[in-house]
Parts: structure tokens; sequence; C-alpha cells
């Protein structure tokens, strides 16, 4: 089991703001801990996890939370 570093709400965040918020969170986290995100729409989703395979993070979850998208990410 992943031990969950923070919760985010990047609802608010649009374009490249998640990925950028994500990439400071990954710099303080450590090795079996993640990030919990909650993500507007399935485009920013999958724009993260994207990003997060193309820079070696895991991907522990993904799914549908009434009309948002939660993505845990982490080492």
């Amino acid at each position: 089991m992943v031990k969950i570093y923070k919760k985010v709400d990047l609802t608010g965040t649009s374009c490249a703001g998640p990925i950028g918020e994500l990439m400071g969170l990954m710099d303080e986290i450590n090795q079996g801990e993640a990030v919990e995100a909650l993500l507007k729409d399935e485009e920013t989703k999958n724009m993260v996890v994207n990003w997060a395979k193309t820079v070696g993070l895991k991907i522990f979850e993904e799914r549908k939370e009434g009309n948002n998208f939660v993505v845990v990410v982490g080492k």
C-alpha cells in the first residue's frame, strides 16, 4: 500500500498547471509515497498520466469522483 504524502485539488488549474504543481511535489516525496491529485476533466487526467509515465513515475490509481478525476501518482 502506498503512503499518500499529500492530496491536492488541481481543478482550478488548466493546461500544464497540474503538471507543474505535481513536478514540485515529486521532488518532495520519497520512494513508496504518492500524491493524490484531483483533476477537473478526463483530458487533464490523461495529460498527467502520460507525463508521469514518460518521466518514470508510477500511477497507483485512477478513478472518477463525481465530475472530477483522481490520479494517485508517486515513486
